[in-house]
């Protein structure tokens, strides 16, 4: 074998290594975009996917197009699937971010959540209203995939009903990890 063969196989082997060390179930689901859009998607292709949305701004002042759209969440049998769909664009002008907006329930809530834990395993980081004596909003991310994250949330009313459920998935985790307390799963032993 050449030196030049004995190189190339090792660059191979390297880039099977590497791919399969960034491989998960985040990253295999989502790593061609999401909701039939790739992450290269402008803001154009977008709204040519969705038409009939609008454009605003999220609470982060990032441009954000929300359209009406009955999506499959995580392969959820009907009900429990979206109601609108909102995309972020990112500061490359490209699709950034992808939140769906399910009925603000508790069993849509539960479903969601037990589904995504099922899928992708117990959440590592959390985002909570820690000011409020009840949490007003709480929203469970998996960032071990990072630049893809998965977050699913919950605003809550006074009584701690769901008043808005999303499900969203980001190839730019920053959008979504800032204020997160990294949470342990591992089990407390007893005293």
């Amino acid at each position: 074998m050449t030196r030049a063969t004995q190189v190339g196989w090792i660059t191979l082997l390297t880039a099977v290594v590497a791919s399969a060390a960034q491989a998960g179930a985040i990253v295999e689901q989502f790593r061609s975009g999401a909701f039939g859009l790739p992450w290269s998607a402008s803001a154009d292709a977008v709204q040519t996917r969705y038409p009939s949305g609008r454009w605003g701004n999220d609470t982060q002042g990032h441009r954000q197009y929300c359209v009406a759209s009955r999506q499959v969440i995580m392969k959820l049998p009907a009900p429990h699937q979206s109601r609108e769909l909102c995309f972020l664009i990112g500061a490359d002008g490209t699709l950034a971010s992808a939140t769906a907006r399910m009925d603000a329930s508790l069993p849509e809530l539960l479903a969601v959540v037990n589904r995504a834990r099922t899928m992708y395993g117990d959440f590592d980081a959390i985002r909570r209203d820690h000011g409020a004596i009840q949490s007003r909003f709480t929203y469970m991310l998996w960032t071990r995939e990072r630049p893809f994250v998965v977050q699913v949330g919950s605003a809550n009313d006074s009584d701690g009903r769901p008043t808005e459920v999303t499900f969203t998935v980001a190839d730019d985790a920053s959008l979504h990890t800032k204020g997160a307390d990294a949470v342990s799963n591992r089990s407390v032993a007893a005293n």
